[in-house]
């Protein structure tokens, strides 16, 4: 059920209740709680009109007579408002319609693989409205998106970007890792001191970012006596940005 019709449901059935106790002209007799009541004492007895009653009161009681009628005619008048306030369904053909989706959906084809804080800087769309038009882009089919450690990294969902190239941009997402990936394509058989050297960083944090790349298959192993050499796989080429370097 349309929020805005339940509201619409809500405020009519308000209505109907004040408009009910208006048109039988209730009175209501407040007496002392004892038992049995004096009604024969005037200084106890007081006549209250029914516009004099809270508005909870009319409802509790309008409701407890009426509740056979009052679900089915709410439902149907929160359908029926909705319909006529033209609440539309969203449907693949007017999905980008909405002007912050069309944004989101046009950043994820510019930057496969982006996640949701680099969506939120770029496009000045809040969290929680930015969650909601993704759900609505991936539940619609024009996008996808893949979970790597601990990041929802999202993708253009034309078949353009088979998984392995998903993850390899999911892999480079990060700057210190995409400049490690970076050097080795460039220096070709480079070693461990070289891109330490390179990128400021220990040696350990080298390895941390050599094993991502290798579970992305980018970048191959080959030792030689005491050291290793680094080299990119064969498939690495349509991932080097030039001026990354």
């Amino acid at each position: 059920m349309d929020l805005k019709g339940a509201i619409i449901a809500i405020v009519c059935i308000v209505i109907i209740a004040y408009a009910n106790q208006a048109a039988v002209n209730s009175n209501i007799i407040v007496t002392p709680s004892v038992d049995p009541p004096d009604l024969t004492r005037e200084d106890v007895v007081h006549v209250l009109e029914w516009w004099e009653l809270p508005l909870k009161s009319h409802l509790t009681s309008f409701i407890a007579i009426h509740i056979p009628i009052l679900i089915p005619f709410g439902s149907l008048l929160a359908i029926l408002s909705g319909a006529f306030l033209g609440v539309r369904h969203i449907e693949k053909k007017n999905i980008l319609e909405n002007e912050r989706r069309t944004k989101i959906y046009q950043e994820i084809q510019k930057n496969p693989g982006i996640i949701p804080t680099e969506m939120e800087a770029v496009t000045g769309i809040k969290r929680s409205s930015l969650r909601h038009h993704l759900e609505i882009l991936e539940r619609e089919g024009l996008i996808i998106s893949k979970k790597i450690t601990k990041q929802r990294h999202y993708f253009e969902n034309h078949h353009t970007y088979s998984p392995e190239y998903q993850l390899a941009r999911s892999l480079l997402d990060g700057e210190t890792t995409r400049d490690i990936f970076s050097y080795i394509t460039a220096h070709p058989g480079c070693t461990q001191k070289d891109l330490s050297a390179y990128a400021k960083v220990s040696g350990p944090t080298i390895s941390w970012h050599i094993d991502k790349l290798r579970s992305g298959n980018l970048v191959t192993i080959e030792k030689e006596k005491n050291y290793h050499h680094y080299f990119p796989s064969k498939t690495a080429g349509s991932f080097v940005h030039a001026s990354s370097v």
